[in-house]
């Protein structure tokens, strides 16, 4: 009878590893998966022409001849600006070091050299818009961003 009671014991024991085989297996598959890392996200390049969404907005900063403070003299210059809907980053290989390379980019300014732009600018702003123009890197005290949009389109976002 001794025997016996083993025999079943073995037999319960192998049914109960036995289920648990599959559980263990999918928790290690989540918890492996969850380690593996998120892919790079795909950065933009200076230069070529790439599209931007986000809200169209507005801002005063200081501007000449200190660009630090309004209160003590310094002229006021309007930015328009465009805050993304999601950061970007860019690349930069410039050898002249001006089109660095950045990260967490989340609002960039507008430059618009089109005076037809001027028009759907003021009807979107305060809204969400599509900007498709290339990037450039600040280089002058009246970059307000770390990163510019030279623009060639702009439009609402549906």
């Amino acid at each position: 009878m001794n025997s016996r009671r083993r025999v079943n014991f073995s037999i319960v024991i192998r049914r109960v590893v036995a289920m648990r085989i599959p559980l263990l297996a999918a928790a290690l598959f989540f918890v492996a998966g969850s380690c593996l890392p998120v892919p790079a996200q795909r950065c933009l390049e200076y230069g070529p022409t790439v599209s931007l969404m986000g809200r169209l907005h507005s801002r005063i900063f200081p501007g000449p001849p200190n660009y630090q403070s309004i209160r003590r003299g310094d002229r006021k210059e309007t930015a328009l600006l465009l805050t993304l809907a999601q950061n970007i980053c860019t690349t930069g290989n410039d050898p002249q070091g001006i089109d660095v390379p950045e990260t967490g980019v989340s609002e960039v300014q507008l430059a618009i050299t089109n005076s037809a732009h001027w028009k759907v600018v003021r009807r979107l702003t305060g809204k969400r818009a599509i900007v498709m123009g290339t990037l450039f890197h600040a280089h002058t005290g009246h970059h307000r961003t770390r990163v510019l949009i030279d623009v060639a389109n702009i439009r609402a976002a549906g």
